[in-house]
């Protein structure tokens, strides 16, 4: 082809490639897709290969796409690559483009470099500065063909320079959209801080936050809750949900998750939430875990669970979950940590406005007053009787003051089966609960040894009777009543052991019921005992019921007064419920009224002081129920009747008067 031809195709091939440049320059694309496609088509038309750096926020350049260093030697740990570093550093520091003539071309230019810029490669290298609004923000590298001329190199670079305008006006252009999104994004921060500080209600400020949250992220979902003093959390908010359903399985799932992690006040990070399909059920208690479980119910990939802090403590946490299985970047966190610093002092405020003393009272008061206002006339005029009544009607209603008070039944007339003589236990043949008569034998002890004694003594008496009839046939008087009275000695001590061996059985020393729990009765077996020893109880059939009832003191006052009052042959009555058998009640009357209070201890070093009363067991409980002893339940003492001014308010009143005396 002429020279002239190849000089028109090449005229037509950089035309098309500014007109392409300029094209690309103006459409949407991404920077990284962008300056791929601009790479490519500036190095199909004038070059063999190149590189694009783009400087990031902390002015340190970031390569974004290359073709070819190899061709140049300028691969990273190649034979060039201080030569690359120190021609990206001079143009940074210069704002102007350096152009390396190969190795076998005049050095027409140096860049600036000196010694430092010789080029080993066949290759012209030029280094173009991209720079819009005059501050360089990205650098192209080009890798020349091995037949440019350097004396050409002057209209060569021109041209890649113009080429380099177009990208730094799509830069610019990126730049502008940047800073209206940061405009867009400071109004919004603005609505954001002032829907957090405009009100005390955290539930506002938390839905200001989720639904923030997820716009500025770009996330699926987020959720906000609080976290009491009292290490109790709270779901306020969900994004895009104005009220909440707080009873809900999914709510009260995730809830548990953010309390353990604002226990913890550590940071939850979770993704792969098919994983926990396949835990063991001894890790089902597992958080990891249990927020695996909660994510397949909430249908999200990535989860993480943020907490909430102010001036070192937590207050909430910040619930972030993804439909996509890109994790929670360090760009994503930092904006988040920007949120919850502005969060944290709003939810505090929140939380503190909450438990102010009688700040519930004064919010719905106000909020009364409002509505009594708005009200007609004639609607407040009803309402002003309906409240007038309602006021004076407990002093003209009277009820019954009661006195409650903890019981446990227990028999009048019980009976204990004693052990007669030392030994072990070898069987029991009774079961709690169950009915035996007078006589019966309830366990037997080891009776080994006496019977041994026994034996013994019967092979003794066989023998001295066996010397009495000898000692008799042979006219031996005086051995024969030796033997005689030997005999007799042995037959009493056999009489004294045969008696011995019926103490070994212990018997039911009436008819009745046993009532000796089970878990004592089994532990009977093999149990040494000594004589004396108590060892089973047993309930007579005919034997009566008792309620021996403890009142605490603090409540104790109206029983005193009521029962120093009674006359004489009159009884206070009372109302029975037994924690077993919830549905009946019986009417009974109190016998007897302690004179003295005692100390009862309510647990583990907690202890109260109470008064015992003694209520009659009612004559139809046999009848109702099978009455076993320990069954326990409540009685309700009735001390008189007063206004239900005094029947609802006494305890309140006395205990304010001890408090302030």
């Amino acid at each position: 082809m002429p020279t002239n031809a190849e000089m028109s195709a090449f005229q037509e091939r950089l035309n098309a490639l500014g007109s392409e440049i300029v094209r690309l320059s103006v459409s949407d694309s991404s920077l990284e897709e962008y300056f791929r496609n601009f790479l490519e088509q500036v190095v199909a038309v004038l070059g063999v290969g190149g590189a694009v750096w783009s400087m990031n926020e902390l002015g340190a350049l970031e390569s974004l796409c290359h073709m070819n260093l190899d061709k140049a030697g300028l691969q990273e740990n190649d034979q060039q690559t201080q030569l690359l570093q120190n021609a990206l550093q001079k143009v940074v520091q210069t704002s102007e483009s350096v152009v390396l003539p190969s190795r076998g071309g005049s050095n027409v230019f140096d860049g600036g470099l000196a010694e430092a810029g010789v080029n080993e490669s066949p290759h012209t290298l030029l280094f173009v500065p991209i720079s819009p609004m005059d501050k360089v923000k990205a650098i192209m590298l080009l890798i020349a063909p091995t037949d440019v001329d350097p004396r050409a190199v002057r209209g060569f670079l021109g041209f890649l320079q113009g080429l380099c305008e177009r990208a730094g006006v799509f830069l610019q252009r990126g730049q502008i959209n940047d800073m209206q999104r940061q405009i867009a994004q400071s109004d919004r921060l603005r609505q954001f801080i002032s829907s957090l500080h405009s009100g005390l209600d955290p539930r506002r400020a938390g839905y200001a936050l989720a639904n923030y949250a997820q716009e500025l992220l770009g996330v699926y979902r987020c959720m906000v809750g609080t976290f009491s003093y009292r290490g109790k959390f709270k779901m306020e908010a969900v994004s895009g949900v104005e009220s909440l359903a707080v009873k809900s399985s999914f709510i009260r799932d995730v809830s548990e998750i953010a309390r353990q992690v604002c226990r913890n006040d550590k940071l939850l990070m979770v993704d792969n939430p098919n994983a926990a399909i396949k835990e063991g059920a001894d890790e089902a208690d597992d958080l990891l875990t249990a927020a695996r479980l909660y994510m397949l119910q909430g249908r999200s990939l990535v989860m993480g669970v943020f907490p909430i802090r102010c001036d070192g403590r937590v207050v909430g946490a910040l619930i972030v979950e993804k439909a996509t299985e890109q994790e929670i970047d360090q760009a994503q966190r930092r904006r988040i940590e920007g949120l919850l610093t502005e969060a944290g002092s709003a939810l505090a405020n929140c939380l503190n406005y909450r438990h102010l003393p009688f700040s519930p009272l004064v919010r719905a008061a106000a909020a009364l007053r409002q509505k009594v206002y708005l009200m007609p006339q004639v609607r407040r005029a009803i309402w002003t009787t309906i409240l007038v009544s309602a006021v004076l009607a407990p002093l003209l209603i009277r009820g019954q003051v009661k006195v409650i008070g903890t019981a446990e039944l227990v028999p009048i007339d019980a009976r204990i089966a004693y052990v007669e003589q030392d030994g072990v236990i070898e069987t029991v043949s009774v079961q709690a609960g169950q009915k035996v008569l007078k006589g019966d034998v309830l366990a037997v002890l080891d009776k080994r040894i006496i019977e041994s004694e026994i034996d013994r003594v019967t092979d003794q008496i066989g023998k001295a009777s066996l010397g009495f009839r000898n000692a008799q046939g042979s006219g031996q008087t005086t051995m024969a009543q030796q033997y005689h009275h030997e005999q007799m000695a042995l037959e009493a001590e056999k009489k004294k052991y045969t008696l011995q061996l019926e103490q070994y059985k212990i018997k039911a020393p009436v008819g009745g019921v046993v009532i000796t729990r089970q878990s004592r009765i089994r532990q009977l077996l093999s149990k040494p005992v000594s004589r004396g020893e108590p060892v089973l109880e047993i309930v007579p059939h005919e034997s009566d019921w008792q309620l021996l009832v403890n009142v605490s003191e603090d409540t104790a006052g109206e029983l005193l007064k009521a029962y120093d009052r009674l006359e004489q042959g009159r009884f206070l009555e009372a109302k029975i419920i037994l924690n077993a058998y919830p549905d009946k009640t019986f009417r009974t009357n109190v016998l007897s009224v302690a004179r003295r209070a005692h100390v009862l201890s309510t647990g583990q070093q907690k202890y109260r002081n109470v008064i015992e009363v003694r209520v009659e067991g009612p004559a139809e409980l046999k009848d109702n129920i099978e009455p076993r002893q320990g069954m326990e339940g409540k009685v309700a003492i009735e001390c008189g009747r007063r206004s239900l001014y005094y029947v609802v308010t006494h305890e309140f009143i006395d205990f304010i008067r001890v408090s302030m005396f």
